[in-house]
């Protein structure tokens, strides 16, 4: 980095400037870390936490720096993607580690104590909010599977399913028509000009606009199938858990039920609650969610 009297990294002024920076930074972040802790070991005491858990949320950062052309003619970049899990007990939201998130559920009791300053959990012990009496126990199970093993139900197409229908449909096939349409702004002119050999190094390029355009065929035929079938099959779940995401600003709303998770909108979000009897409608060809009936025998459509 400093030998070459030329070229050398530190023989830029700017280079030494943001190598002192980032010293900086870095070591204000490891004292800061270390400040925090020795805080919270010197108060010596936690908060406790209890309550039943009303939400979850999984916030995902990825930041990628722009490249940098150094002095040598070099270029350079990074990238850093960063989780952040966090779980509301009665509203209240707090910050959680990786390896508690998964283990929780919405509607369980939770009690929880953690570290004032630094925040980390120093316990953490889960029940069941909605735990039945043993006597109740073997009537609500035997109720559950009762309603999971019922008889599916068909109905015909309303207007408002057919636009669902095609919402879904074109959820996708706009993503896939603008992949396969920057492929050909690079494809194509070497087609039809005369560097046609250009194309054995295009290849890769090639094979992405083929594979987008072939699940775009596929997806059409089947979305041609169900409207010209026009009825919806109705499967009977039970809510598992639920949680948000959050991918640089972009949300969606996941819920787990018996039959699978299936991706839903605010609305409809905020009316399932975990343990919640419901049923799934989809059309007949397909996996794609149209709506679905909440325990208030209330129907409302997924997107």
């Amino acid at each position: 980095m400093g030998n070459d009297a030329d070229t050398g990294f530190l023989q830029d002024g700017v280079s030494r400037y943001i190598l002192v920076g980032f010293s900086v930074l870095f070591f204000g972040v490891v004292a800061y870390m270390i400040w925090s802790y020795a805080i919270d070991l010197r108060r010596g005491f936690k908060y406790r936490i209890g309550g039943k858990i009303t939400d979850k949320k999984l916030n995902v950062r990825t930041s990628t720096t722009h490249p940098s052309h150094g002095k040598t003619g070099s270029v350079s970049s990074s990238g850093s993607t960063s989780r952040h899990y966090y779980v509301a007990i009665d509203g209240v939201q707090y910050s959680i580690e990786q390896e508690h998130y998964g283990k929780l559920k919405v509607g369980a009791a939770i009690t929880m104590e953690k570290a004032p300053k630094s925040h980390v959990t120093l316990f953490l012990e889960v029940g069941n909010a909605n735990e039945l009496p043993p006597e109740k126990s073997t009537e609500a199970d035997d109720e559950k599977r009762k309603f999971l093993s019922s008889t599916p139900r068909k109905v015909y197409f309303t207007q408002d399913d057919f636009e669902a229908l095609k919402r879904g449909f074109w959820g996708k096939a706009k993503f896939r028509l603008i992949v396969i349409s920057a492929m050909a702004f690079f494809i194509v002119p070497f087609m039809v000009g005369d560097m046609q050999i250009m194309l054995v190094f295009l290849f890769p390029l090639m094979l992405i606009a083929v594979y987008q355009f072939w699940k775009f065929n596929k997806e059409w035929r089947l979305y041609y199938r169900n409207k010209q079938y026009a009825y919806k099959e109705g499967i009977f779940a039970i809510v598992q858990d639920k949680s948000k995401y959050s991918h640089n600003g972009k949300r969606s709303n996941n819920v787990e039920t018996s039959a699978g998770t299936i991706k839903v909108n605010d609305q409809l979000y905020g009316k399932l609650n975990v343990g919640d009897q419901i049923i799934l409608y989809k059309p007949a060809n397909g996996n794609l969610v149209l709506s679905v009936t909440n325990a208030g025998n209330e129907e409302i459509y997924v997107a």
